[in-house]
């Protein structure tokens, strides 16, 4: 546990960063989303990394680069090895979808191995952990623009145009339910990423009849059972399915009522622990894949 003193160091942090200092940012976003238009002479890279128990993804895309967690304490050099393999030195965007530490855990490793992160995106809520904590120290010790974003939020990574769907509210019971979700369109591929959202957050954004639907969908929670509800899961109507989940994980990891559920509505799933690396391709109007082990 971090002591009191220390836990009001880290939340008088945040406010100095997000706003004593001017430091929390506008998406540069529209308020509607634009038409799909196929990108020219561009592709869309999504790598679902594997660093076991836990979630990074890469985005790539015209010389743009953005990454949505970054796996567990400990897999600092995981991390930094496939973004140099990836020559991946600057970061338009990261996202720390939620403050649990298979999220952010090697996070701070990133942002000090970087050249340049422009912003840095997280949602309103602290934690009361070291993997907490250090993320603060990082962000504060680089001087990065931080940004809370609000469902609607819509922003651009090169050609791709990005939407906030979630969280739809200011206070959850559970912390996995302040996941940032991000629908990614490229041309006429779309791409959702869920973060550890489970149903609560899913019936927010099924009610507020958010767009969903997606050709990709990163499976909230690990596969998780209390993630994936059957409306939502046909909402979204994927046609593949990737779970971020560590080999033979002391959660179940993911849960069997889900995967079959997948296997019936004839969902390609994709998992970390079987597969290992997974990389999607979009050009805007199809999407590739293949797996690296």
């Amino acid at each position: 546990m971090v002591k009191k003193s220390r836990l009001l160091e880290i939340l008088i942090v945040i406010v100095v960063l997000l706003i004593g200092i001017g430091l929390i940012n506008a998406f540069p976003y529209n308020t509607e989303s634009e038409d799909p238009t196929t990108p020219s002479n561009t592709t869309l890279e999504v790598f679902f990394s594997n660093v076991g128990q836990g979630d990074c993804i890469l985005l790539k895309t015209d010389g743009h680069n953005m990454l949505i967690d970054a796996g567990d304490l400990g897999k600092d050099q995981v991390v930094l090895n496939y973004l140099a393999k990836n020559n991946v030195t600057t970061l338009d965007y990261l996202v720390a979808t939620h403050p649990h530490s298979d999220h952010i855990g090697s996070m701070p490793s990133v942002i000090r191995k970087m050249d340049n992160i422009s912003t840095v995106i997280m949602p309103d809520k602290t934690h009361t952990t070291k993997a907490f904590e250090n993320l603060i120290d990082a962000i504060e010790e680089k001087d990065i623009a931080v940004t809370i974003p609000k469902s609607g939020d819509v922003f651009n990574l090169g050609d791709a145009n990005i939407q906030v769907l979630a969280p739809n509210n200011a206070r959850y019971t559970n912390i996995n339910d302040y996941s940032i979700v991000l629908r990614v369109d490229f041309g006429e591929t779309v791409f959702l990423f869920t973060g550890d959202a489970e149903a609560k957050s899913e019936n927010e954004q099924l009610q507020n009849r958010l767009p969903l639907k997606a050709d990709v969908l990163k499976v909230g929670h690990h596969g998780s059972s209390t993630s994936s509800t059957p409306k939502y899961l046909d909402t979204v109507s994927p046609s593949y399915a990737v779970i971020s989940s560590g080999a033979n994980n002391v959660y179940g990891h993911p849960n069997n009522e889900i995967l079959s559920y997948l296997n019936a509505k004839n969902v390609v799933i994709y998992r970390t622990d079987t597969n290992g690396t997974i990389v999607f391709t979009s050009d805007g109007e199809e999407i590739s894949v293949h797996t690296e082990t």
